[in-house]
């Protein structure tokens, strides 16, 4: 029996056809968690987004960069039997220069996602999404077995990862590297609750990269589970640079006190003040 293959770039003519339009589709869990895939690229024959429901919350599973972009793609066997876990592959298009010319590239890999939490548990190679589901795990044509296990790097190893770099731009591109999923699919994972330090590290590099939208939506996590001051400053200096001042203002005052509180006047850095007025 022909199995159901997931396709790359662009569509193959059996058992997956139906998903080749600009239909959006979706794959729901037994407790009614969605994973909806929306805004199809004829082109590139992939999904453009997929997000995550549950309840009240809502989000982007993957993020895409400036100078990338990501496409996902399922088939009829991409939800395990529990309806807990889900394949998707997931296909990053950007552009490589030597200098003369600017090459498209193509890189295909096939990740597992949590239906609880909107997890990104882990990634494989685009090969690995070929096989089926068997005993709660997925096991590959070439006879992998791959479980439901979260694989993604912690937050603790990624800050240890990129320790040696000494640029805090480069550091700061070195973390966005590795977290291939967007940052709310990540904190799933890693829970702000649990993870306040290094989150806090891993927004403050993603910020150095140049990616404040990303650093902030960490730090709003962290704010929710408790106030730390530093943060304080490192959610003003996201604000600023995302060019909203005037909420940018209000939380350098709350860093402003929060250190002269502590004693700390003399620490704080001459643009706060500048800032806050």
């Amino acid at each position: 029996m022909l199995k159901a293959k997931f396709f790359i770039g662009t569509c193959l003519i059996f058992s997956i056809g139906s998903f080749c339009n600009a239909a959006d589709s979706s794959l729901t869990s037994a407790d009614g968690a969605m994973l909806k895939f929306s805004s199809w690229d004829q082109g590139a024959a992939v999904w453009k987004r997929a997000t995550f429901s549950k309840m009240n919350e809502s989000y982007d599973l993957y993020d895409s960069g400036s100078k990338a972009s990501v496409g996902v793609g399922i088939n009829s066997d991409s939800l395990s039997p529990s309806k807990k876990y889900a394949l998707v592959q997931r296909t990053v298009f950007g552009e490589l220069s030597n200098g003369q010319e600017v090459v498209a590239t193509e890189n295909n890999y096939c990740d597992m996602v949590s239906m609880d939490t909107g997890c990104v548990l882990l990634s494989r190679s685009a090969e690995a999404c070929s096989g089926s589901w068997k005993g709660g795990n997925w096991v590959t044509d070439g006879g992998e077995v791959i479980g439901p296990n979260l694989e993604t790097i912690s937050p603790n190893n990624l800050i240890k990862s990129v320790e040696s770099i000494n640029n805090a731009s480069a550091k700061g591109l070195a973390v966005k590297d590795q977290l291939f999923m967007g940052v709310e699919s990540y904190m799933s994972c890693y829970p702000a609750s649990k993870n306040v330090q290094a989150l806090n590290n891993v927004g403050f590099y993603l910020a150095q990269a140049g990616d404040d939208s990303s650093a902030l939506r960490i730090y709003r996590g962290i704010e929710v589970v408790g106030k730390r001051t530093v943060l304080m400053l490192n959610i003003a200096d996201s604000l600023w640079n995302l060019k909203e001042t005037s909420e940018a203002a209000k939380y350098y005052k709350k860093y402003s006190d929060a250190m002269i509180a502590e004693g700390k006047a003399g620490k704080v850095p001459a643009r706060v003040a500048e800032r806050a007025k």
